[in-house]
């Protein structure tokens, strides 16, 4: 029976192992995060305005999981789902995943 939680507990590793691998560079999420800041606010600090959440502070893998969901059509693809709309495109601009961890380095250094 105990064998039998191997492949499950194999496969949770290797979920978690991509979490923890970020490696994002904060400088250079701050360039990137310029184009953000029209939604999110120039610290991270969200703008009701706009509908843009709150972003600084967040951790790493969480942001890095939702732009990449955004980037990949997971999110942002629901015809009712109007600020997903907008927000899909927008992770368009960062063209890798270095550029994704960057952004996710830089918000989650910054305090709200």
């Amino acid at each position: 029976m105990k064998l039998a939680l191997i492949p499950a507990l194999a496969a949770l590793a290797a979920a978690f192992a991509g979490i923890a691998a970020a490696q994002g560079d904060p400088e250079r999420g701050r360039a990137w995060y310029a184009v953000c800041a029209t939604c999110h606010g120039e610290n991270g600090e969200g703008m009701q305005e706009m509908n843009g959440p709150a972003l600084a502070g967040r951790e790493e893998w969480y942001l890095v999981r939702q732009i990449q969901n955004f980037k990949d059509g997971v999110r942002g693809t629901n015809p009712g789902d109007i600020y997903g709309l907008q927000m899909a495109p927008m992770a368009q601009v960062l063209p890798d995943r270095q550029a994704i961890e960057d952004v996710a380095a830089y918000l989650a250094s910054l305090e709200y």
